[in-house]
């Protein structure tokens, strides 16, 4: 039982002590537990077997039994959130029954749904000192979190996943920047173990050598199927996110030096096959020149050219020289991304040629920039006929994301 389980477990019920048929059969079981639901559900079951047959009779009694089981679901559902540490929720519900019994002026109920309103903030009031304590030390959270994660159980790795959002929740609500920072990897790290639970690999497994690793990825890569591809891009994320706190053989940076091995196939796959729809429709990175839309910033393939898009603030107003600095501008990023993605040594030995700022087009006239109001910056499309040689931009550019221009698109559609 967790730490905020046994507040729940001590706050037992607060809210039902004048409500005799369910405290009668719930206060002497754990809160959340199995039975305490499955004595909910039989209660709940029974009133509805007995309820038609007073109607039917005209029984007095058919109105207290009625309202009885309104109240019996009322709680199974608050009861279901207040398991789930899904407080915020149980809240919402609670006011909402005793806003509308309060305009009927049900005063047994409005008092009813007054007791469990104070029990759920009191929840919440606990809720918070227990994350708050586990902010303390990073050590203290980890603790707690082996202990959810231990059992290797998937409906367990759900729990702790609960466990770890709602850290966050706190987290943010309080700008605890650090604190976001390790959660953030706690979180990825528990998907990945949900991955790993449910999946047919074994990422302790495939994170300890690069063979264990290239057996189960490399036909991924090379299948000529694009959903063996987007497969073998999700297995790598969750390779990383489980590395990372598992301090396995293959660390992150191996990783995301396969994710570029991906980008090459998925390229590699369209061009192939020449599916310049399925390329816009994939990869969601079509370029559209217009100035009634943004493009996304990167570096890209485009046939045997290579395409930078980014955004600057130009020292100049004058078109020729606003040119010369996105050229600059654009070499910066480009020879950054090399050197990133370890397809050069030094950016000393980079030697562009001839690059040119490709207009972006409207009805009106072509411009070689545009300006991007959010963020107040002038963006750019700079193509790249060749670095270093044509066979080195080939090889590198198998490493970019594919790229199509509207016009392309068009006259692909025609």
């Amino acid at each position: 039982m967790s730490g905020l389980q046994k507040y729940l477990s001590s706050l037992f019920l607060v809210a039902v002590t004048g409500f005799a048929c369910i405290s009668a059969q719930t206060t002497r079981l754990e809160r959340g537990s199995v039975a305490f639901f499955d004595s909910l559900d039989q209660r709940i079951n029974e009133l509805q077997k007995q309820i038609p047959k007073l109607k039917q009779a005209r029984d007095v009694a058919y109105y207290n039994k009625q309202r009885e089981l309104e109240l019996t679901l009322f709680v199974s559902n608050v009861e279901e959130y207040i398991h789930e540490e899904d407080l915020d929720n149980a809240k919402k519900i609670v006011e909402a029954r005793l806003e509308k019994a309060e305009f009927r002026r049900e005063q047994y109920t409005v008092t009813f749904c007054r007791k469990y309103k104070d029990d759920v903030n009191n929840l919440i009031k606990q809720q918070r000192i227990y994350y708050q304590a586990l902010f303390a030390k990073e050590k203290n959270f980890k603790r707690e979190f082996d202990r959810l994660a231990e059992t290797g159980r998937t409906d367990n790795y759900q729990k702790t996943l609960r466990m770890v959002n709602l850290a966050l929740k706190y987290a943010n609500e309080n700008n605890l920047t650090e604190t976001i920072k390790y959660l953030d990897n706690y979180k990825s790290y528990t998907e990945a173990l949900i991955f790993d639970a449910g999946s047919e690999y074994d990422l302790a497994t495939i994170t300890s050598s690069a063979k264990e690793f290239e057996k189960v990825f490399l036909p991924l890569v090379e299948s000529d199927t694009l959903e063996d591809i987007r497969e073998a891009e999700s297995l790598i994320s969750y390779c990383i996110n489980y590395s990372r706190l598992t301090g396995s053989r293959l660390d992150p940076t191996y990783f995301a030096r396969q994710g570029l091995v991906v980008t090459s196939s998925l390229s590699d796959l369209l061009e192939s096959k020449g599916r310049e729809k399925e390329l816009e429709r994939y990869t969601d990175m079509a370029v559209k020149a217009r100035v009634d839309s943004l493009n996304p910033c990167g570096v890209f393939k485009w046939h045997e050219q290579i395409i930078v898009i980014d955004e600057f603030n130009p020292s100049s107003t004058m078109e020729a020289v606003k040119n010369g600095e996105a050229i600059i501008h654009a070499d910066k990023m480009l020879a950054a991304y090399l050197k990133k993605n370890k397809l050069c040594v030094s950016e000393k030995d980079l030697t562009f040629g001839y690059a040119f700022v490709i207009p972006y087009h409207s009805d009106t006239k072509n411009s070689a920039f545009f300006f991007n109001s959010s963020s107040q910056k002038w963006q750019y499309i700079t193509c790249y006929t060749s670095v270093i040689d044509m066979e080195y931009t080939q090889h590198v550019s198998k490493y970019m994301p594919p790229l199509l221009f509207r016009d392309e698109k068009d006259m692909a559609s025609n």
